[in-house]
């Protein structure tokens, strides 16, 4: 009997659904990606199943389906390098403030880890001609013909703005692709929420470097949150400007950040 049980276990551990470069490759063309094309991804790896080679494999198949004239872009938001006393993903308490703030570091293009726990992002740094934006929370990642373009000045007040990475995304008619998450997960989103005056302006402090030393710099911005982006999705499936694939399991989305932006934009002007 512990036999049977055991090998029960055993099949139930197997890892059935296995997926290749090969089929990732077909699948992002049947999606619509084509060479030249520049595409910001979102992604939660974990619900895309097995990827055999892991997250590289992942990588190597999207740069193999734009092709060096075409650009990858992914967030490399460090929002946990944020001041204690401002509303970071991480909870410190009071009492242990100055010490985050005596012995916190600078951040690195190349050094500062994201704090998204997926391994795209982690991965895609570590790759040759992958550049990063200069900015303390909301930085960028890119690699290809408008990495440069898309990376260069980041402005450091409205980090998520017109004249950040995301605005540069949306004037080169870019695309966006959602690998595995929902829209809620959707960064293009976020810049149509600096074209109005609905939310209140903040004071975020993160730690740069400055003349070789640390300085708590203090910047100007919203903050970072996506209600209402599930709505704008359906809004943007209903209109059907949105194409759809599977990986896996894993529903994937595929559209202009263009006409993303001009529909969230219309989206929070109303809401």
């Amino acid at each position: 009997m512990a036999e049977v049980i055991e090998d029960v276990l055993r099949k139930d551990d197997e890892i059935v659904d296995i997926i290749t470069k090969a089929d990732i490759m077909r699948q992002l063309s049947n999606l619509g990606v084509q060479r030249g094309m520049l595409l910001m991804i979102d992604a939660d790896c974990t619900k895309l199943g097995y990827i055999n080679g892991g997250a590289q494999v992942l990588i190597d198949a999207l740069i193999e389906t734009v092709g060096y004239e075409g650009t990858i872009v992914m967030p490399a938001f460090n929002s946990d390098n944020l001041d204690p006393a401002c509303h970071g993903s991480k909870r410190i308490a009071r009492e242990n403030w100055d010490l985050v703030r005596d012995h916190a570091l600078p951040f690195h293009r190349k050094l500062s880890e994201p704090d998204t726990k997926d391994a795209l992002v982690h991965q895609f740094l570590r790759n040759e001609g992958v550049i990063r934006s200069y900015h303390p929370i909301y930085s960028f990642a890119a690699w290809g013909k408008y990495a440069k373009i898309i990376c260069d000045k980041h402005p450091l007040h409205f980090g998520l703005s017109k004249e950040s990475p995301l605005g540069k995304l949306a004037e080169l008619n870019g695309y966006s692709l959602l690998l595995g998450c929902g829209y809620d997960d959707c960064t293009a989103f976020q810049l149509a929420r600096y074209s109005g005056d609905q939310l209140p302006i903040k004071i975020l402090s993160a730690p740069i470097e400055q003349n070789n030393k640390m300085v708590w710099k203090d910047m100007l911005d919203l903050e970072l949150e996506n209600s209402g982006f599930e709505v704008i999705g359906q809004v943007m499936e209903e209109r059907k400007i949105v194409k759809n694939m599977y990986l896996n399991t894993a529903r994937c989305r595929f559209f202009s950040a263009r006409e993303a932006v001009n529909i969230a934009t219309a989206y929070f002007h109303i809401n």
